[in-house]
């Protein structure tokens, strides 16, 4: 979660705070730059038996330059915020200091454990997500993105309801709604096939993961234009999905589908052009099966981009009043909310854009960065 920390990173500074980042660096990975084979086994080296020793270093380091800095009669402190439950393994070298970890998700940890029907982990897997797990037990505080991430958390390991917390995230990058102009020109160079402004688009974005549900994506654009072919050739209706590349099983299906040239992949977007893309779409769909927050959600309606979403917690909460809810897996119901919103009046498509700009300003970095150095606070209170 580079972006999480490098967000809290700014509004701690911009608080007055001093903050630095620390992360493994590749020092055997540089031998074999691969996650696969033995590429992984020495990144793996550098993150779980080198970086250790340079965190130790680090803590060494920073106590013994504390005992030199004071303000006033009370002696200067410092905390280590782990920004991603998947660096839990950290927490046993941090017992003797002031600590927490932020949780997005308990995934791949319900997976290791065969908590989630027709997902499989390998044993290695399971040796990483049972040792994530035990330095999430081990954690002196955990803050959760959200209420259900929590839940899931307490399910696994209930001795943690008195050391976790739930503090929702804000937007990590000043979404705003982009003039067109301006959002044509950031997405010109992007793709051959795709002609920003001609082309009209649904748009989704986010990884290959199983729970983003990217082929749902191209099955509830197929059935919009096989159940709705005047709308979206009214529209000059395309899909465009940016993140990963695509899986060589959702390219099969674009091919099955007869969408080739109906279909833009996108990778490598900057901030910038995902802001022009969330101003241009004309809806968000994004049938998520199941997400620790769901940033994309708030991020497409702060740029004013109607959203369709999944009627599954946190996104059916998170989503606000303007977006429009289906079920996940009923792609006719997902089919239906978008042709909704695509044929909706002028007046009430700025009402709903309106209102999705508003619910956006609720994730604000003021209140998160509040919250947080509440809970920082107490942290630091009780381990001193």
């Amino acid at each position: 979660m580079t972006r999480y920390a490098e967000m809290l990173k700014k509004l701690l500074a911009e608080s007055g705070c001093h903050v630095e980042i620390i992360r493994p660096e590749p020092f055997l990975g540089r031998l074999k730059r691969s996650s696969r084979g033995l590429g992984k086994w020495l990144g793996y080296i550098d993150k779980y038996i080198l970086f250790p020793i340079s965190l130790r270093t680090y803590v060494r380091q920073r106590r013994r330059a504390l005992k030199l800095v004071t303000s006033g009669s009370k002696e200067e402190t410092f905390l280590v915020h782990i920004c991603d439950q998947s660096n839990a393994v950290y927490t046993r070298w941090l017992n003797d200091v002031p600590h927490l970890v932020t949780c997005h998700d308990v995934m791949a940890i319900q997976s290791a454990r065969g908590l989630i029907p027709g997902l499989k982990t390998g044993w290695t897997g399971q040796l990483l997500q049972g040792w994530i797990f035990s330095g999430l037990r081990n954690a002196a505080y955990i803050i959760c993105d959200t209420r259900e991430t929590r839940q899931d958390l307490l399910a696994l390991a209930p001795e943690l309801e008195s050391r976790s917390t739930t503090i929702e995230i804000p937007l990590n990058y000043p979404y705003v709604p982009m003039p067109k102009d301006q959002a044509i020109a950031q997405l010109s160079t992007l793709d051959d096939t795709f002609k920003p402004g001609t082309d009209q688009f649904l748009f989704h974005v986010g990884g290959n993961q199983w729970y983003k549900n990217r082929e749902g994506v191209i099955h509830v654009y197929a059935r919009l234009c096989s159940t709705f072919p005047d709308l979206v050739r009214s529209h000059s209706l395309k899909l465009v999905l940016a993140g990963k590349p695509p899986t060589s099983a959702m390219q099969r299906l674009v091919e099955e589908e007869k969408l080739s040239g109906k279909v833009v992949l996108l990778t490598s977007v900057s901030d910038q052009q995902l802001c022009a893309l969330y101003s241009l779409a004309e809806v968000l769909v994004y049938p998520s099966l199941k997400e620790g927050f769901g940033w994309p959600i708030i991020e497409a309606q702060a740029c004013g981009c109607p959203v369709v979403t999944s009627d599954r917690p946190p996104m059916n909460r998170l989503a606000g009043p303007a977006a429009l809810l289906a079920d996940p897996e009923d792609t006719s119901s997902f089919v239906a909310r978008v042709a909704q919103l695509l044929s909706e009046e002028p007046m009430l498509q700025q009402k709903r854009k309106d209102e999705a700009l508003s619910h956006s300003g609720n994730f604000d970095g003021k209140l998160f960065l509040k919250q947080m150095l509440v809970k920082y606070k107490a942290i630091l209170v009780q381990k001193n």
